[in-house]
C-alpha cells in the first residue's frame, strides 16, 4: 500500500462509521418499534378507532334488518416505508398504526328492501355517487344500485350492467349479485403471520361468508378502509433516544 492510500484509509473507515451508524439509526429496532405500537396513547388511539368501528356496524343492525353475522378485524403497526421508484424520500414516520375491517350481515328481507332501509335510515353519506349509471358515478350510489335491482343487472340491450355500492368516504357497503353468483361476496382473506404488533380477529372464531349464505340466502358486507390511527414522527423517536 503506497503513502497516499495509507493516508486515505482512515478517512474511508471514519465515513464508513458514519454511513454504518446513520444506517443503523434510520428506524427503530423490533423492541423499540413494539414499545411505542404498545404505548398507553396508542392503545387509547387503538381503543378509539376500534370504537369507531363496532359502534357503525351495530348502527347498520339496529337501524335495519340486517343480521350481524361477523367481524374481520385487522390491526397492524409498522416501521417507516421504504421509498419506492417515485419517492425516494426518507418517511418522516417511523411507526405507522392502523387498522381496518370488514363486518358482514345476512339480509333476510333480501337485496332492495334491504337497500331501502339503508337510504331510510341515513347510514353514510353517498354524496353525489346518485347518478343513474356508471358514467356518472351512480355505481356508488343508491339509486343506481335499485336501478340495478330493477333492470336485473342487465341494460335495455342485455349487456351486463356494472355491480353497484354504496360508498361512503369511510366505508363501502357490498352484497351478493344475484344475477351472477360470480360476483358474490368471497371470504376474507386470511389472517396473516401473527406478530408482535398484529392483530387480525374473526368474531365469532370460524364464522364464514359461506354460512351465513346458507343461512339468510343473501350476505352484505360493510369494510372499513385502512385508517392510520397512531404514528409517531421520526423527530420525536430520534428525540426520544437521546
Amino acid at each position: 500500500m503506497n503513502r497516499s492510500a495509507r493516508r486515505a484509509l482512515p478517512v474511508v473507515l471514519a465515513l464508513t462509521g458514519l454511513l454504518a451508524s446513520g444506517c443503523s439509526a434510520a428506524a427503530p429496532d423490533d423492541d423499540e418499534l413494539h414499545r411505542m405500537a404498545t404505548s398507553a396513547a396508542a392503545d387509547r388511539q387503538r381503543t378509539g378507532a376500534e370504537h369507531a368501528i363496532r359502534k357503525k356496524v351495530a348502527a347498520f343492525a339496529a337501524r335495519t334488518s340486517l343480521e350481524p353475522a361477523f367481524l374481520r378485524l385487522n390491526d397492524n403497526c409498522g416501521g417507516p416505508r421504504s421509498p419506492d421508484l417515485f419517492d425516494q424520500t426518507e418517511d418522516p414516520v417511523v411507526v405507522h398504526c392502523s387498522m381496518y375491517a370488514i363486518a358482514y350481515y345476512g339480509a333476510p328481507r333480501g337485496i332492495t328492501p334491504t337497500l331501502k332501509e339503508i337510504g331510510r335510515a341515513h347510514l353514510g353519506d353517498w354524496g353525489g355517487l346518485t347518478g343513474g349509471g356508471p358514467d356518472t358515478g351512480g355505481v356508488g350510489g343508491l339509486r343506481y344500485a335499485l336501478e340495478y335491482q330493477r333492470a336485473k343487472g342487465r341494460q335495455a340491450d342485455g349487456l351486463r350492467l356494472s355491480t353497484p355500492q354504496l360508498n361512503d368516504p369511510a366505508f363501502t357497503v357490498a352484497w351478493d349479485d344475484p344475477w351472477d353468483p360470480q360476483g358474490n361476496l368471497r371470504e376474507p382473506l386470511a389472517c396473516p403471520p401473527r406478530g408482535p404488533d398484529l392483530r387480525c380477529l374473526t368474531e365469532p372464531a370460524g364464522a364464514t361468508v359461506t354460512g351465513v349464505r346458507a343461512r339468510y340466502g343473501t350476505v352484505f358486507s360493510v369494510g372499513f378502509g385502512r385508517r392510520e390511527y397512531w404514528t409517531v414522527s421520526r423527530k420525536d423517536w430520534q428525540d426520544g433516544r437521546k
